[in-house]
């Protein structure tokens, strides 16, 4: 019966991870330096729960399938090489997933930082970094590490 529901729940985590990278991808080559004007803010929002709905149910999904695939052992994230992995993706993608729940806010601490290094321009593309590497490494740790 578990692996009736891992294989939902992979499923699930598979289809909100793509979701959630690939609507990043069009907000930073597409919408970003087409909305200089401010002319698409109407639809920002928009995206941004969209975001927040699918990188909430990845992040949630993938917390449950590694407990899945791992027995509940959650010692393995730091004993194993492709704990270790999953370790360091899954906190690549709660970097960003922090970053997408409060980033922008300009009384948040993180926006304060952005403004005080001179990284406001840049922080869209480092964000994008940070989670196609944790997509990168979660694929190579679930096909190539045994």
């Amino acid at each position: 019966m578990i692996s009736e529901y891992s294989i939902l729940i992979q499923e699930i985590h598979l289809v909100t991870s793509i979701l959630w990278w690939s609507v990043i991808l069009i907000v930073i080559t597409i919408i970003r330096p087409l909305n200089k004007g401010g002319n698409l803010s109407i639809i920002l929002p928009q995206i941004r729960r969209l975001v927040i709905f699918a990188s909430t149910i990845s992040i949630v999904s993938g917390f449950v399938l590694f407990g899945f695939n791992s027995n509940f052992r959650f010692e393995d994230l730091a004993y194993t090489s492709k704990g270790n992995v999953i370790l360091l993706s899954g906190s690549l993608s709660l970097i960003v997933y922090y970053h997408v729940l409060y980033g922008s806010k300009p009384s948040s601490m993180t926006s304060k930082l952005h403004k005080v290094l001179k990284l406001d321009k840049f922080i869209p593309n480092i964000m994008f970094g940070f989670l196609t590497a944790a997509m990168v490494s979660m694929i190579l740790a679930s096909v190539i590490i045994l």
